[in-house]
């Protein structure tokens, strides 16, 4: 699984996905052996639920360690025979460890370890995949040499030619099993690769704000009606000056300013900024965050726009708007409509050199008591607005 994915998913379903995949395998099996093994009564006992409580810290530890970027292979493989082993060596004394089983629940652990431990290259992924289909083979060995008090022997074991074919095919099935789990993992790091740019190419059509919002829920994208704070800020004298720049020179500083006034912005926590040529709009949540962005990307984007002669100016309006995804069948961005976004453009449009024009509504959601107002003749409004006249 992709990294995202991961950290999305509760601690529980990932711990308990890590003990049917690898931490559970030796206990669950051990636990059978030594239930067939065992007198009546055995589920009455503490060893069954001290093997899965082994296992399960395993896979706790485990999935802690990856979680934290560090995963530890000798240290999350050992953690599940060592509770084991510490706490039936204290009930059963030194006869713990001349038992086979126990031994083998090392050897695996210590096995395991060492293969996680080296780079997961394709010889390494298949080995593990057939050191972990000898689980079974290795425990039935244990238990038929167990059952006829016979010595643990390889010759007397594979002298049945049934052992020789049961073991053929269950290390061809580890083999086949790896080859597929290479391919998996492949697939997943191809995957991971595309999520993340595909993430990045909608964190920007979008802002990550947003896109985390509609990937938690889906219906923050649909159409509704709410209210916003609308900021537009633009260049003035762009047309002028790009005229007499080569179109590279002219990316090159829009970029510049595009980077300062999102950099700037940010702090504000905008619902989204979108970009048209020398205009940016940025939307907010409130109107108090909508007027201190204004005046922080106004200082932040002037000094970038300095060099070439160029100024801006900066409105605000607050209001009711629609917002949400619009578009064709084969098109769709979300987008901010309604009188609100018209009002913030005219008030930038009025705007002069590093102005900041917030309208009345503006500054009394915001709280702002204006200390200088004028009246903005705005194209299409029948009439005057009155605006605030803010400095950065």
């Amino acid at each position: 699984m992709t990294s995202a994915v991961l950290s999305a998913e509760p601690l529980a379903a990932r711990v308990g996905r890590n003990f049917f995949t690898h931490s559970g395998h030796v206990p669950l099996v051990l636990l059978i052996l030594e239930a067939l093994l065992a007198r009546p009564g055995y589920f009455r006992g503490p060893d069954p639920y001290l093997l899965l409580g082994a296992g399960l810290a395993q896979a706790w530890v485990a999935v802690l360690l990856a979680a934290r970027g560090q995963p530890r292979p000798l240290l999350a493989n050992l953690v599940g025979p060592l509770i084991y082993t510490v706490v039936e060596a204290a009930l059963e004394g030194g006869a713990f460890f001349l038992q086979w089983h126990h031994q083998a629940y090392w050897g695996y652990a210590v096995g395991f370890a060492l293969l996680q431990s080296a780079r997961p290259r394709a010889a390494v992924v298949v080995a593990e995949n057939v050191l972990r289909s000898s689980i079974p083979l290795v425990m039935y060995a244990l238990f038929e040499a167990r059952m006829k008090n016979t010595p643990l022997s390889l010759d007397l074991f594979f002298a049945d030619r049934a052992h020789a074919f049961l073991a053929v095919v269950l290390l061809l099935l580890g083999v086949l099993l790896g080859f597929a789990d290479v391919n998996l993992r492949r697939s997943l790091v191809t995957i991971a690769a595309l999520t993340a740019r595909l993430r990045q190419y909608s964190q920007w059509a979008l802002g990550a704000g947003l896109l985390d919002r509609a990937i938690a829920d889906e219906r923050v994208l649909s159409l509704q009606r709410v209210q916003r704070a609308v900021l537009f800020m633009d260049i003035r004298g762009f047309t002028a000056w790009s005229e007499q720049q080569t179109p590279e020179d002219v990316v090159a500083m829009l970029h510049r300013y595009y980077s300062a006034a999102e950099e700037a912005a940010a702090p504000y926590a905008p619902v989204k900024i979108k970009y048209t040529a020398d205009e940016v709009m940025a939307v907010f949540a409130d109107a108090s965050a909508a007027l201190q962005a204004g005046a922080a990307m106004l200082r932040a984007a002037m000094p970038v726009l300095a060099p070439a002669g160029l100024g801006l100016g900066c409105g605000v309006h607050h209001g009711l708007l629609v917002e949400g995804v619009l578009g064709g069948e084969g098109s769709k961005a979300y987008d901010f409509i309604g009188d609100t976004v018209n009002t913030a453009q005219r008030l930038c449009d009025a705007a002069g050199p590093a102005e900041l024009l917030a309208s009345v509504q503006a500054c009394e959601a915001a709280g702002v008591l204006p200390r200088q107002q004028r009246e903005v003749l705005a194209k299409g409004k029948r009439e005057p607005l009155l605006a605030a006249v803010l400095s950065p």
